[in-house]
């Protein structure tokens, strides 16, 4: 019985460290007007884009666990609002 709970505890620290490499990681900034897929191990994949103030530029979704959506394709380009 002591074994499946250390067996247990060895899997919740490496997904864990997953996440935490997940979130720490930042892609390089993609170039203006572009919508890039963002793949991540754990958490969802996302679309980036360069625009201020950023927005979703998912084109199409797809299931993420049971009850959740993550971004499975994205916008081939953006149109970036104008900061006057």
């Amino acid at each position: 019985m002591q074994i499946l709970g250390v067996l247990a505890l060895i899997v919740i620290i490496g997904a864990a460290t997953l996440a935490v490499n997940d979130a720490a990681s930042q892609p390089p900034p993609p170039p203006r007007g572009a919508c890039v897929l963002v793949r991540q191990t754990i958490l969802p994949d996302y679309c980036a884009n360069s625009c201020a103030p950023a927005f979703d530029c998912a084109a199409t979704t797809r299931p993420y666990g049971l009850l959740f959506k993550q971004a499975a394709t994205c916008d081939d380009a953006v149109i970036c609002p104008s900061s006057n």
